[in-house]
């Protein structure tokens, strides 16, 4: 680190800026930049909160309200252990889970900056297509 002074005779001490983010690529890569579009902001039109969860839950899956409490509140549980421990989740409904930073609180409590990536919706006609490439293959791997 070095010091500068300024033009009104007091030192300011300079500190070392970090190195980027984004890594260099070669400039006869053979990688392609695709551009999906921009992203756009979303207004949140709500909060879900643990007994609407459980709610939609039991409705959805059809079954006792305490089952399905425990079983919530276990997942909901190691989720949270996951991510404050710092590892991807991938859960398919939901999609992809990455921590992408975090930050200590008082009293023990942490912030963390998530990103998701929801899965793709298939249409009826890509899901009949991937099963059928996928029985091909299984079909040529055994002969």
């Amino acid at each position: 680190m070095a010091n500068k002074k300024t033009g009104s005779g007091k030192t300011v001490k300079l500190t070392p800026v970090p190195p980027p983010l984004a890594k260099k690529v070669k400039a006869n890569s053979s990688a392609q930049t695709t551009i999906v579009g921009s992203a756009v902001k979303v207004e949140a039109s709500g909060v879900l909160k643990k007994p609407d969860l459980l709610d939609r839950a039991v409705e959805r899956a059809d079954v006792k309200r305490k089952d399905a409490k425990a079983a919530i509140e276990a997942a909901l549980v190691v989720l949270a252990e996951a991510l404050e421990a710092g590892d991807d989740i991938n859960i398919p409904p939901l999609g992809k889970i990455k921590v992408i930073k975090t930050k200590d609180l008082s009293a023990g409590a942490k912030a963390l900056t998530l990103k998701l990536r929801t899965p793709k919706i298939l249409t009826e006609e890509e899901k009949a297509a991937k099963k059928a490439a996928n029985q091909a293959r299984k079909a040529a791997e055994t002969t």
